[in-house]
């Protein structure tokens, strides 16, 4: 896949084509970041043009984006003072992402520490199907470890719905990877996307989990070259999504995870690098089908 840049990047030209060569894959293998962010709280400023823009000069050609303002906690024993409500922030995000309905879908991201599941969310979400690929959640940020039952009315919801779910997970009190395993096996008919595969660990429990149910997915986001790769040969090449955060670390977030595409390119079968760029994604997230323009549609449903 080859990328154009821009006259107004050309005096970068010489990095970013160094770049450009590390993320285009052979036989143009179309590559989705299945985890993005957008949104301006705290310390997190994460700009939408920045996101568009580093997706555009290093070839992503989709993502999966969730607004942050989310968060009710920035750690926790500091609860946000100004929340964002969560329908405004959802709303935010699904502007966002019907303005670039070409390359992006949405998590909606829930509040159910301080907000829960409403009826106005569950119409919000079945009325923009075709914009909101599933739920994000985010245990530390809501200081409620996954086992609360405040989340069951969100995964009653996506049951019904069929919608995925991304989850963040660490090695923090809310967040553990096996808490997100016990949770999948009692919902066998969601797909759990396992954030991070454990943020700040060796992955290998994260590994083991997700090899143990069907429904239960890993991401790269932050994990190693080499963590990713046996996250592949030990669970399969269909049970892991490529996964940046970005843009986390500003414009230039992609480039680390330039490391973990050569390791892609090398070490996986195009198949096996199919699967975790982009067919995992389209199959949990697009039912198999390639995603496409929106543009022409009316107006979202509020």
């Amino acid at each position: 896949m080859l990328l154009e840049f821009s006259a107004a990047f050309s005096h970068h030209c010489g990095k970013h084509m160094r770049a450009l060569c590390i993320f285009a894959q052979p036989g143009g293998v179309m590559i989705i970041d299945s985890h993005t962010h957008i949104g301006s709280i705290a310390c997190f400023h994460l700009s939408e043009h920045t996101l568009i823009d580093s997706m555009r000069r290093y070839g992503i050609d989709f993502a999966i984006v969730s607004n942050l303002e989310g968060i009710e906690y920035i750690s926790p024993h500091e609860k946000i003072e100004r929340q964002v409500p969560q329908m405004d922030l959802n709303r935010k995000a699904l502007v966002f992402v019907r303005a670039n309905a070409d390359i992006l879908r949405m998590l909606f991201w829930i509040k159910p520490n301080t907000e829960g599941m409403t009826e106005e969310a569950r119409s919000f979400i079945s009325a923009n199907r075709e914009h909101i690929a599933g739920l994000k959640i985010h245990p530390f940020h809501s200081r409620l470890h996954i086992s609360d039952e405040r989340y069951l009315p969100y995964l009653d919801a996506a049951r019904e719905m069929r919608l995925p779910i991304e989850v963040h997970t660490s090695f923090d009190e809310y967040s553990r990877p096996s808490a997100l395993h016990d949770i999948a096996a009692r919902y066998p008919e969601i797909d759990f996307i396992m954030v991070h595969m454990g943020l700040g660990t060796d992955n290998c429990e994260s590994i083991d989990l997700i090899r143990s149910l069907p429904n239960l997915y890993g991401d790269t986001t932050w994990v190693s070259p080499d963590s990713a790769i046996r996250a592949v040969r030990e669970c399969g090449s269909r049970k892991i999504l490529f996964g940046t955060d970005s843009p986390i670390d500003g414009s230039g977030t992609y480039e680390r995870y330039a490391a973990l595409l050569r390791t892609i390119r090398d070490q996986l079968t195009a198949g096996e690098a199919h699967d975790v760029l982009c067919g995992n994604a389209l199959r949990i997230f697009f039912n198999g089908m390639a995603p496409a323009s929106n543009g022409d549609e009316a107006g979202a449903h509020e």
